[in-house]
């Protein structure tokens, strides 16, 4: 078999395990993207606009006309409503697509999606919260306590981040990670991906960056 061929091979055998397979045709370019199961992707697209597309597909498990999109090796055009809310329930993130509710505290935010599963329990996330807090340096109490306007950047990140490990997804999104923060906080945001894999050795990790050409 020659280099090419089985490079083509194996192509073919990433994308069909792959966790997100997307492709969005626009006028100037074709958007594609494909994130092996596992693995950690980093994924650069060349506007904002391609990247609202790209992290509101995946998160809310929907194309629009042009794209075409599979997670975890299911097409989501035509799900029903209980499947894509299944297929959602895989994925977590930190972006402004899923932002904190400004009306509620940190801990009420972290704890909204184990109040409307049903699960984990609370307690659970109690020790959840406080567990990652502590590993970022952060004091729980009086982090949980404070609305996201008390909250520096960073911290809402981090509220964002615990609130999406809560139901232990398949795959982490980070949307722009560093976006909002100074230079020492971008030297801490490594964190984000060694807590995410203590607690899901086998996960997905999907950064997506703006590069503009």
């Amino acid at each position: 078999m020659s280099a090419q061929l089985a490079a083509e091979t194996q192509a073919r055998v990433v994308e069909a395990a792959a966790v997100v397979h997307y492709e969005r045709v626009r006028p100037d370019r074709t958007i594609a993207v494909v994130v092996p199961p596992g693995k950690v992707t980093h994924v650069h697209v060349p506007d904002h606009d391609a990247k609202s597309h790209l992290v509101t597909a995946i998160l809310k498990a929907r194309c629009e006309a042009g794209e075409n999109l599979q997670l975890f090796g299911t097409g989501v055009a035509g799900l029903r409503p209980r499947e894509r809310a299944r297929l959602r329930t895989r994925i977590g993130a930190v972006s402004k697509v899923v932002g904190l509710v400004t009306s509620l505290n940190a801990w009420e935010n972290i704890s909204l999606p184990a109040a409307y599963h049903g699960q984990p329990q609370l307690r659970d996330v109690v020790r959840l919260a406080h567990e990652v807090l502590s590993a970022f340096g952060m004091e729980p109490d009086r982090f949980l306590a404070r609305l996201p306007d008390e909250l520096g950047m960073l911290e809402r990140k981090v509220a964002a981040f615990i609130r999406a490990l809560v139901t232990a997804p398949e795959l982490m999104l980070f949307d722009a990670l560093e976006d909002g923060l100074n230079p020492q906080e971008c030297r801490r945001v490594t964190q984000f991906e060694s807590v995410y894999r203590a607690r899901q050795p086998t996960g997905t990790l999907l950064y997506v960056e703006v590069k503009e050409d």
